[in-house]
């Protein structure tokens, strides 16, 4: 039964080793490059100084891969100069910078578990803060990428600012100015202008400009009357013609059928 006992006690032990093996990160064993940045206020047309760090935070040394830093000047500040970097390029703005790891900051994080190494980035202040810069070092010795970007804060401004939406506009629309003008009549034009003047003669306007249209039409569905009535007429006429066309006709072979007939009794008789 101990026999038993034993061996499961040393499955489950390899079994928890093999467990912690897979569940250690890949960078465990290497460098880790993690970044820091401090917090800075400033007003208008000042230039400040935030602090950004760098350490390894891995279980070996920095190797001599490529390190570069990335730098983005929160939205209403530029940068004017970079603390511990070399060869940096800037955009036409200088809102973005892009720089090779100076070898004094570099050899300053070498050694593995040390603390954060900082280095000075200027900024100039030319408007009002509206959203966060950004820090963030890339190396290929670097395995864990989750702490290899830190923001750049201003003003206590951590994320963006929304923008004011605008006002919505009172002036109506031009579908709706359209539609009231044509519909206008002269009984609705005093609820529109109470006392029109001498400058502004909408009434009668309105008035002239919609009789002509109603004669017009009221002339036009007279005549189409008249027309449908006149062959109206034409089809009754015909149609009269016709039926008394056939009584006659009918009168005339009866009036032929009684002679005859007439003359077969007066020789019976």
């Amino acid at each position: 039964m101990k026999r038993h006992v034993i061996r499961l006690a040393a499955v489950l032990a390899a079994l928890v080793a093999g467990l912690g093996l897979l569940a250690s990160p890949a960078w465990a064993d290497g460098a880790d490059i993690a970044v820091q940045s401090d917090d800075q206020k400033g007003d208008i047309g000042q230039t400040v100084s935030v602090s950004v760090g760098l350490a390894n935070k891995g279980d070996k040394p920095l190797d001599a891969g490529q390190v570069t830093l990335y730098y983005r000047a929160p939205a209403g500040s530029v940068i004017t100069q970079v603390g511990g970097g070399t060869n940096c390029q800037f955009n036409a703005s200088r809102t973005t910078a892009r720089c090779q790891i100076g070898a004094g900051w570099r050899a300053a994080i070498v050694a593995p578990g040390g603390p954060f190494v900082r280095r000075n980035l200027d900024l100039r202040i030319n408007g009002k803060i509206t959203a966060p810069g950004e820090f963030r070092v890339a190396c290929e010795c670097d395995a864990n990428k989750g702490n290899n970007a830190t923001s750049i804060v201003l003003n206590g401004v951590t994320k963006p600012v929304p923008s004011a939406s605008p006002k919505p506009s009172v002036k109506p629309s031009p579908s709706v100015s359209r539609s009231a003008s044509p519909s206008a009549t002269p009984s609705e034009t005093p609820e529109v202008t109470d006392e029109p003047t001498e400058e502004e003669p909408v009434g009668p306007g309105v008035a002239e400009s919609s009789t002509p249209a109603a004669s017009g039409d009221s002339l036009l569905s007279g005549m189409m009357l008249v027309g449908f009535g006149i062959v109206l007429l034409g089809l009754v006429g015909l149609g009269g013609a016709v039926y008394l066309w056939r009584v006659r006709a009918g009168r005339d072979e009866d009036g032929d059928d009684g002679g005859v007939d007439m003359d077969a009794t007066q020789v019976i008789r």
